[in-house]
């Protein structure tokens, strides 16, 4: 981790993956970002096994999960990078297949308890939702410079997810922000005080603190986390 300009900056290719076994006995692999304690968020890149299959379950913790490369079939649906799995707290969902030979790499923003447990049926009352992005317009802003698309606004607490997309040349200026915020680069380059970020690699902004400038000399696509103020 290098600290810029107020911003934690953490390449993935740094990062070391943690070998787990899931509930149901199978396994997959991690690597943490960033645990964000003051509100329990764990921000991580997890790497889901060629063709298996996560059966439906609960656990008491909310997250908030992104696809970034592969596929993720769900109640029918297939979803692809930028789309989101929400699952709320004590809530069942899945069955989750990861059909491809490569598996399925997902961005995790899991607030909570982790503890997964087995479910045989989904509940009667289903608050949990799939994201399909493309199905969503991007907002244009700062005269076309930059578009965005708020995937996550409700039904994960106070968590937000907001893809953006930011045009070669724009600089993000000196500011700071009364909540967390938080930045996966998906694809471009993200440039903190000469610190070049790549795709996968990630920054962290702390509440209150001053951050930046961030530049985006080729342009970027961004998935922006941020805890809203209770």
């Amino acid at each position: 981790m290098i600290l810029k300009s107020g911003c934690n900056i953490v390449r993935h290719t740094e990062l070391q993956w943690e070998e787990r076994t899931r509930f149901d006995g199978q396994k997959n692999r991690a690597k943490t970002y960033w645990h964000d304690a003051e509100n329990n968020l764990h921000m991580r890149l997890v790497d889901q096994p060629a063709n298996s299959v996560e059966p439906r379950h609960t656990h008491p913790g909310t997250h908030a999960t992104t696809v970034l490369k592969g596929r993720a079939l769900v109640d029918g649906l297939t979803l692809s990078p930028l789309d989101v799995i929400l699952g709320p707290g004590n809530e069942a969902h899945g069955p989750l297949e990861y059909p491809d030979s490569s598996g399925c790499q997902l961005f995790s923003c899991f607030q909570g308890s982790n503890d997964h447990a087995a479910a045989e049926a989904l509940s009667t009352e289903k608050h949990y939702r799939l994201i399909q992005s493309e199905q969503m317009p991007w907002d244009p802003k700062a005269g076309g410079a930059l578009h965005m698309k708020v995937l996550v606004d409700k039904g994960a607490g106070r968590l937000m997810l907001t893809a953006m997309r930011l045009s070669a040349g724009f600089t993000v200026p000196v500011g700071s922000r009364p909540h967390m915020q938080a930045a996966l680069v998906i694809d471009g380059t993200a440039v903190v005080d000469s610190e070049v970020l790549n795709a996968w690699d990630f920054m962290y902004m702390a509440s209150g603190v001053p951050h930046g400038p961030i530049s985006f000399p080729n342009g970027a696509t961004l998935l922006m986390v941020a805890m809203r103020p209770a």
